[in-house]
């Protein structure tokens, strides 16, 4: 009886420390956003399932893609794929397999000017002045100005000292209706893949693996819904109201 014993308490040791270095510790830069909080329940989800440590650390936008883009983090989460495929390549980063979901971006303009979402995407022939936050400045095919505050973007647009900002729905109409500002229409822009960025030349290593089985296995067992569910209505499809 006691040799039965010990020899479970042995095969108990092994299992029990493969476990254990079978788990790894990752460092994770998720960007500062009105829906951060959302982004870290997701990523300790897919640490939970599986079976790994996350180190996470909330950053400014630019400064959570600089992190990747230099290999001081393991990945970061979130930032838009680049639809221009060259742009995309040129990246310092790589864009994960999965997608965390699609985006709806819309430009806020100022209510005096005619702007359209169109006649930007061809190249903004009238010079309007618009903003866009500093890490995707490079995402459009006319120049923009970076911006490091929704806020302080949507300020200067309701004051029309710029025309336009363009940005995602979900932080950019959170901040939108806190603010309460009147002077502001809004318009659909482009729908974008939502995604993990990775070191650069790492796409469909054991990082970018990891990211896309955790993604898996929380849609399957509904964590992701549960998780992301309220904000999946608001991201994903574009919503025409008004201030």
């Amino acid at each position: 009886m006691k040799r039965r014993f010990f020899i479970f308490f042995i095969v108990c040791l092994l299992f029990l420390s493969s476990f254990a270095l079978a788990a790894k510790d990752y460092k994770v830069a998720v960007a500062q956003l009105p829906t951060t909080d959302s982004y870290v329940a997701l990523i300790k989800a897919i640490g939970e399932e599986t079976k790994n440590n996350f180190n996470i650390e909330v950053f400014p936008m630019a400064r959570s893609v600089y992190l990747i883009e230099n290999n001081q983090v393991d990945f970061q989460c979130p930032l838009i794929e680049n639809p221009d495929p060259k742009k995309a390549a040129n990246s310092k980063f790589d864009y994960s397999t999965t997608t965390v979901y699609k985006l709806v971006f819309v430009l806020y303009s100022n209510k005096a000017k005619n702007i359209s979402a169109e006649e930007l995407k061809k190249g903004n022939p009238k010079n309007y002045k618009i903003e866009t936050d500093i890490a995707h400045v490079d995402y459009f095919n006319f120049s923009c100005s970076g911006s490091p505050s929704i806020e302080a973007s949507l300020k200067k647009v309701d004051s029309g000292a710029i025309d336009g900002f363009i940005f995602s729905i979900t932080s950019s109409d959170k901040m939108l209706k806190s603010l309460a500002l009147k002077n502001i229409k809004r318009q659909y822009f482009d729908t974008f893949n939502n995604k993990f960025l990775i070191a650069k030349g790492t796409k469909g290593g054991e990082i970018d693996k990891m990211l896309s089985d955790g993604m898996t296995k929380i849609k399957a067992n509904g964590k992701y819904d549960q998780i992301l569910g309220s904000l999946l209505k608001m991201a994903e499809k574009y919503d025409d109201w008004q201030p």
